[in-house]
């Protein structure tokens, strides 16, 4: 299965789900559903209550209320690092941190094991790349955090700030000296250059997610 990465409202991106998936999460935030009443309408009903929800239970940790565009006329990008460009940007990051530990050659589908990533991503790691190793969906909100809860389906996911992803992006990009770095390495899996097609990808999306105040979510 490959990776894309999804940004616009949360209300579409589930309305184009599967079937099932209005009356799941109208029953996990506790939304009736009206005789009639469009798909997208009842999520982006349920959506709300869960944002509202979220933020109650984030409180003073918030420094502004949870804000992002959930209309209908709100716009939606795609994009897909693919899951080698994605895990050679969190090696890129994770090495980053610990130049110490050997740097692998290529992307591999066991990334997740190298000791750099295992080492970066840890609970307390304190890491200064913590938006981009463990979320999967991020918020348009500026926070300096990131949290386990439960999304709108009720499924468990570690949540962050697109913001502070955005930044952390370009910190990435300046340590590395990837400025301008290519969109594509075609079929080259070397690291450094799977890392930096796959980081220009995901800088172009946390953009976007940041200019039109919109969730952005891996989808796979």
């Amino acid at each position: 299965m490959g990776l894309d990465v999804y940004v616009g409202s949360l209300a579409r991106y589930y309305a184009e789900g599967p079937a099932d998936v209005v009356e799941r999460i109208a029953r996990q935030q506790g939304v009736p559903v009206a005789d009639g009443q469009a798909a997208e309408d009842v999520i982006r009903s349920a959506v709300l209550a869960w944002r509202d929800g979220l933020g109650r239970w984030l409180g003073e940790r918030l420094a502004a209320p949870l804000d992002w565009d959930e209309s209908g006329q709100a716009p939606c990008f795609t994009d897909k690092p693919g899951w080698d460009g994605y895990g050679g940007t969190l090696l890129l990051a994770a090495h980053d941190e610990h130049p110490g530990l050997a740097v692998p050659a290529t992307v591999s589908a066991d990334w997740p094991d190298d000791p750099a990533y295992q080492a970066a991503s840890a609970r307390g790691a304190g890491s200064r790349y913590q938006q981009l190793l463990t979320p999967e969906l991020w918020l348009p909100c500026r926070f300096g955090f990131v949290v386990r809860t439960q999304d709108v389906t009720g499924e468990e996911v570690e949540v962050g700030s697109s913001v502070a992803l955005l930044d952390q992006f370009r910190l990435l990009r300046a340590r590395r000296g990837l400025d301008g770095a290519p969109d594509r390495a075609g079929g080259d899996h070397r690291l450094a250059a799977t890392a930096a097609a796959g980081l220009a990808v995901l800088v172009r999306l946390a953009e976007r997610s940041v200019r039109h105040r919109l969730p952005m979510k891996l989808d796979f």
